[in-house]
């Protein structure tokens, strides 16, 4: 049988047969397979890609220069870490922002220790301070002027049936270089909170400040007659020397007096003691002789109630060298009723519905800079004295407030010499 023509391959290039699968010609030994030519890989886009790595590069500082401006402009958070102070700085300078206490405005104080008697309501005031952080000038104003909004909160305390909580930050007379205060009230526990500050700047940095309020809880001792003998000023003395080596020092001592005269001096100048004078029945507990009041310590204040002080004509009913505050009590007939000579922070006065009446002068604050632990003298009557109230010494910024007093009949009412500010809107003159 002859084959098909249609299916017989012949070598391309010399015609003879080839076999059905050959991919060379066995005659010629020429491949027979078809190739394809492939060309090389064209260099084109190796040069647009050198002709745009520069751009590429632009681009790129580009995009890192708006990340780094993105960055830098970004609102920040600034936390003390617990060390009560800020380091902030801004187009306008560095600025030092703490929290601290009247008296040390350049010292933070991140962890506060109040003491106080079992279940006494306490109040106590903490100040933010702002300076400038080169020169220590006072940029409480200038700074507050970039401040949205201030906020003080305590977390939950560690018993939470006792509160502990800030008052609203806000500018107070109290603490005039202070650019905030905060009224810190809480319930006298064995407790522990931590609180913090938060000042949200006008660009959107958040300033954070902490702080630790810590209370001890200290004993409160009464000592009524039936206790212990009062009825002397001897017997009184002896007592009043002796509480130093029977209570703590932090212990709060109240001596309840009987309803007797002591005649002669006390001295309180151990450990600070409060007198309460006899209310009970129609007797008043009477002393004619100077209660000189200059406790050891600081910051102690020594309270006495209900007590009249009665002078012949010459004298000192009360001497105070540090803080006291007369709450009650009657002064008459004394050369100066109630003086105060004690300086620096833990000095000065107050007194609180007291009358003063036919004193040479009632009140002399004779010191080098005028004391005022608490400067509102509420609800006190000056009658018929030579002088109500003298004030010596150099004045300071806090005004003397006397809210409900009266002055009736005085040869002068308020000699004030050293022109120390005064608020007499709500006394009244007769």
């Amino acid at each position: 049988m002859q084959q098909d023509r249609t299916t017989r391959r012949t070598c391309p290039y010399c015609g003879a047969e080839l076999p059905e699968e050959a991919s060379f010609c066995p005659f010629c030994a020429r491949s027979v397979n078809q190739r394809q030519n492939v060309s090389p890989p064209s260099v084109r886009w190796r040069k647009a890609l050198r002709r745009a790595f520069p751009v590429l590069i632009l681009l790129l500082v580009l995009g890192l220069a708006g990340t780094a401006q993105y960055l830098s402009t970004r609102p920040r958070v600034y936390d003390d870490n617990g060390t009560g102070e800020v380091i902030y700085t801004d187009e306008d300078g560095t600025y030092q922002i703490l929290l601290g206490w009247l008296d040390t405005p350049y010292e933070p104080a991140p962890v506060i220790t109040q003491i106080a008697e079992r279940d006494a309501d306490c109040t106590f005031p903490i100040c933010l301070f702002i300076h400038h952080q080169d020169t220590g000038i006072n940029a409480g104003e200038i700074f507050l002027q970039k401040v949205a909004s201030v906020t003080a909160e305590f977390d939950t305390p560690d018993d939470p049936t006792a509160y502990i909580s800030y008052g609203d930050p806000a500018y107070d007379d109290y603490a005039p270089d202070a650019a905030l205060t905060s009224f810190t009230h809480f319930l006298g526990r064995e407790n522990s909170a931590r609180g913090t500050w938060t000042i949200t700047m006008e660009n959107g940095d958040v300033i954070l400040l902490h702080q630790t309020l810590n209370v001890d809880l200290i004993e409160t001792v009464n000592i009524y007659p039936e206790d212990a003998p009062m009825d002397t000023i001897e017997d009184l003395q002896a007592l009043v020397d002796s509480m130093e080596d029977r209570v703590g020092y932090s212990d709060v001592v109240n001596l309840h007096l009987p309803a007797v005269t002591y005649e002669g001096d006390l001295s309180i100048t151990g450990r600070p003691v409060n007198l309460y004078g006899n209310t009970e029945g129609e007797g008043r507990t009477v002393f004619t002789g100077t209660v000189q009041v200059n406790p050891e310590g600081n910051n102690n204040i020594v309270y006495l109630y209900d007590i009249d002080f009665v002078g012949d004509g010459d004298g000192v009913g009360i001497s105070s060298a540090r803080r006291t505050w007369p709450i009650g009590c009657r002064f008459t007939g004394w050369r100066t009723a109630l003086m105060c000579h004690g300086t620096g922070a833990d000095g000065g006065i107050c007194y609180t519905e007291c009358r003063f009446e036919g004193n040479e002068v009632a009140i002399h604050y004779n010191t080098n800079r005028t004391n005022f632990f608490n400067s509102v003298a509420p609800d006190n009557q000056f009658l018929r004295n030579g002088t109500g109230i003298l004030i010596e010494g150099e004045p300071t910024e806090d005004a003397l407030n006397l809210p409900g007093c009266r002055f009736e009949g005085n040869g002068t009412d308020i000699d004030n010499r050293s022109g120390q500010p005064l608020d007499i809107s709500q006394a009244t003159f007769q």
